[in-house]
C-alpha cells in the first residue's frame, strides 16, 4: 500500500511531468530544427552580405585605377616634352594609368581579332571543342576523361589534350594569331611608351606615390 500511493504521488505530482503521447519530444525536436535553419539562413545572408561587399570593393579599386578619359589622360593640356626627369615620369605614368593602358592594350588586341573573321571564326571554333573536351566529355571515377577511339586506336585523356593542344597550335600558325598578338602587344607598348613619356606628372604625383610609385625626390 505505501508503494501504491507514492506511485499516485508521484503521477499526481506536477514537478514531475509525463508525456505518454511524446508531444515534448517532438516540440523539442521541431524547435531545434527550426533554429538550426534559421542559422543557416543567417550565415547564408551574412556571407552573401561579405561577398558582395567584397565585390564592391574589388569594382571600387578597379574603377580608382582608371583615370578621367578626357580630363586627365587625353587633355592636351597636360602634355610635355620630357627633359631630365624621362624615367620618373614613364614609372609614374605606368603606375597612374595602369587601368587606362590595360583597357587600351586589351581593346587593341580584340580589334585586331575582330578584323580578321577567318581568325575570329577560329577561336570561336577552339574555344567550343575546348570547352567541351574539359567540362562536357565524360569522365572516369578518378576524374580522368574518358578514351576517345579514333581510327580503331584509343586515346587517353592525356592524349587527347596533347592531340587538342597541337590542333590549337597549328590552327594559330595558319590563322596567324600568333603574329597578330604579337602585333597588339608592339602596338600597345608603343602607344603607352609615348603616351607615358609626354604625359606630365606634376597634378597627379600624390596619386602615383599611394599607388605604389616613387616619390619625385627619391628618383632624383
Amino acid at each position: 500500500l505505501p508503494s501504491t500511493i507514492m506511485l499516485d504521488s508521484d503521477i499526481t505530482n506536477p514537478s514531475v511531468p509525463l508525456d505518454p503521447t511524446g508531444k515534448g519530444a517532438t516540440e523539442s525536436a521541431t524547435e531545434g530544427l527550426a533554429l538550426s535553419l534559421f542559422q543557416r539562413l543567417q550565415k547564408s545572408v551574412v556571407g552573401q552580405a561579405v561577398a558582395g561587399e567584397l565585390s564592391r570593393s574589388k569594382a571600387t579599386g578597379m574603377r580608382k585605377g582608371v583615370r578621367s578619359w578626357v580630363t586627365d589622360f587625353a587633355s592636351p593640356t597636360q602634355f610635355a616634352r620630357p627633359g631630365e626627369e624621362l624615367v620618373p615620369r614613364v614609372r609614374k605614368n605606368l603606375v597612374y594609368f595602369k587601368g587606362n593602358y590595360s583597357i587600351l592594350a586589351g581593346a587593341v588586341l580584340v580589334m585586331s581579332i575582330l578584323s580578321n573573321p577567318f581568325l575570329l571564326i577560329s577561336m570561336i571554333i577552339l574555344g567550343v571543342v575546348w570547352a567541351y573536351l574539359l567540362f562536357f566529355r565524360p569522365k572516369e571515377e578518378n576524374g580522368a576523361l574518358s578514351p576517345l577511339v579514333v581510327g580503331g586506336k584509343s586515346l587517353s585523356g592525356f592524349e587527347q589534350k596533347v592531340g587538342m593542344g597541337g590542333i590549337t597550335f597549328i590552327t594559330m600558325l595558319l590563322t596567324g594569331l600568333s603574329s597578330t598578338i604579337f602585333w597588339a602587344v608592339g602596338v600597345s607598348v608603343f602607344f603607352v611608351g609615348v603616351h607615358a613619356s609626354f604625359h606630365r606628372t606634376d597634378c597627379h604625383e600624390v596619386d602615383a606615390e599611394e599607388f605604389g610609385a616613387v616619390p619625385a625626390a627619391d628618383a632624383a
